[in-house]
């Protein structure tokens, strides 16, 4: 047992998917940690009320995000993976920094022009002024996803982790300090400086990094046209994943109650604990996945791999929170009656979806996208109609109904993505 013990660890030590997994996931625990806890105190700052609104802010951010990364952060990761582009790196750092300045910069000025109504339709006329100084937040949130999607692709990610450290320290500082002082404004401006300092230490590593690469022979135009080409499927994706999630929650407060809905973001806090480790991954699995397309037989067997790492982080988990489920539902209290049956349908969906991620990561890495885009959208769709008729034929247990269709959709797609595949390998 001792032997095959330091066997494990002896492989595990010399694996360079290990270690990177390991830097990738020691990053982003340290930053989202930090996050965290700089978010209970932002929380205790700022009041309930107050607090509410920053978190209208942050949500309606990450919408806005979705079209202004433009899915480049995993298009950089493919193109910088491969080896037959690094003659090509410079300019394809030019090109993705490049698209993401024009797409963020479109949505930043959106913001700034249309503030005001923007406020009002999420009903904090208020926030105005806090809207407006999103605006810079979502051009170096664009730049910093597409620096961490170039670091992922040439396997920067201790670099990476070292980079998160530091900015989750400085953040949890800076947005202590400032929403102490300056109250919700001071939290938001926190919050770009965060992005800002991430920008700012990525580039001198990356400057650093690609200085003794070679100019390349491929124009930054032309660059820009290859990844708008491969970008485009993956936004489509991103987007329409957005939109049918938007109208689930609208599905379950127009044709139920905002106690279903309740019940759905109590499970769905879960589904992301258990999402943690394989959302981290996929970078690295993207980029491992580039980097060995044309040799078939490692390739293979690093997808087998790669797939029983997302499971096993999934599972885990999961089992832990099947088993710890009475004792969850009941710190939420007597007012989510039913939240037992809604939290095991829905971590049971995100075991699946753990899997999905995997082919998705290879779909991209195989040049596949387009294909890629409209399986998903098929999922997204179907999710949303399967819950349409349950809840009106049923009636009750909306949340419930809704991730159950999300779970059907789910394994729909893995079954689409596993016997495509399959058939195209032959």
């Amino acid at each position: 047992m001792i032997f095959l013990l330091d066997t494990l660890k002896d492989k595990l030590k010399n694996s360079p998917l290990f270690k990177d997994s390991f830097w990738a996931l020691f990053g982003n625990i340290a930053n989202k940690g930090l996050a965290l806890l700089a978010g209970i105190l932002i929380a205790r700052l700022l009041g309930v009320e107050t607090y509410g609104e920053y978190g209208m802010i942050r949500s309606t951010l990450l919408y806005i995000a979705v079209f202004s990364t433009f899915g480049l952060g995993f298009t950089v990761t493919k193109f910088a993976a491969q080896p037959e582009n690094w003659t090509n790196l410079r300019t394809i750092i030019r090109a993705a920094v490049t698209i993401s300045l024009l797409f963020s910069g479109i949505m930043a000025l959106l913001v700034i022009v249309f503030a005001k109504p923007l406020a009002y339709y999420l009903e904090a006329p208020d926030i105005e002024l806090t809207l407006r100084l999103t605006a810079v937040t979502i051009v170096f949130n664009s730049l910093v996803t597409v620096q961490t999607g170039i670091l992922a692709g040439i396997k920067e990610f201790k670099k990476n982790a070292e980079v998160n450290v530091v900015s989750g320290i400085v953040t949890f500082v800076a947005t202590v300090i400032l929403t102490y002082y300056y109250s919700l404004n001071g939290a938001v401006i926190a919050l770009m400086l965060s992005n800002i300092l991430n920008y700012l230490l990525n580039r001198y590593i990356i400057n650093r990094i690609i200085r003794d690469y070679p100019k390349g022979n491929t124009t930054v135009k032309e660059t820009i046209i290859q990844q708008l080409r491969f970008s485009t499927p993956i936004a489509v994706q991103e987007l329409a994943y957005s939109v049918s999630f938007w109208v689930g929650n609208l599905l379950l407060i127009k044709l139920s109650t905002y106690s279903e809905l309740g019940l759905h973001a109590a499970a769905s806090q879960w589904a992301s604990a258990i999402l943690f480790i394989p959302g981290v991954l996929q970078n690295v699995i993207l980029s491992y996945l580039s980097q060995n397309t044309k040799e078939k037989e490692t390739h293979d067997k690093l997808l087998k791999r790669l797939l029983l790492i997302n499971f096993s982080t999934a599972f885990v988990p999961f089992l832990a929170i099947v088993i710890l489920s009475p004792y969850i539902v009941m710190a939420y209290g007597a007012n989510y009656e039913g939240l037992t049956l809604v939290l095991n349908i829905s971590i049971a969906a995100t075991v699946v979806r753990c899997l999905v991620q995997v082919y998705i990561q290879e779909y991209i890495a195989q040049g596949r996208t387009w294909e890629l885009c409209f399986i998903r959208l098929g999922r997204d769709v179907l999710s949303v109609l399967i819950a349409y008729i349950l809840i009106i034929r049923i009636g009750h247990s909306a949340a419930a109904l809704y991730n159950l269709s999300f779970m059907v959709a789910s394994v729909v797609c893995l079954i689409a993505l596993y016997y495509r595949h399959k058939t195209v390998i032959k």
